[in-house]
């Protein structure tokens, strides 16, 4: 069962879209929002906004390093709108 949670940021480098694997080679920031036993499920935050799963196995919080790093970092989305990260 898929259950909503709160949103938050992590780390990933597996994801898969229904169309196929976007994963990345490195540990990338993704922003997650449902989870079940297996899977987190969000999009990658530099990226094309494809919904995708990451396997919980290769998904991980973020480091006080990584906070530090991204904490109100901004971001533009394909739009082209910017937007600031609320890491906490």
């Amino acid at each position: 069962m898929i259950r909503q949670i709160k949103m938050k940021y992590m780390m990933a480098t597996k994801a898969f879209h229904k169309l196929g694997d976007v994963s990345s080679d490195t540990p990338d920031l993704c922003q997650v929002f449902k989870m079940d036993k297996k899977y987190y499920y969000g999009h990658w935050v530099e990226g094309y906004g494809l919904n995708v799963r990451f396997p919980k196995k290769t998904t991980k919080y973020l480091t006080k390093e990584q906070v530090k790093y991204y904490k109100n970092k901004s971001v533009i989305y394909r739009s082209g709108v910017v937007h600031r990260l609320n890491i906490k």
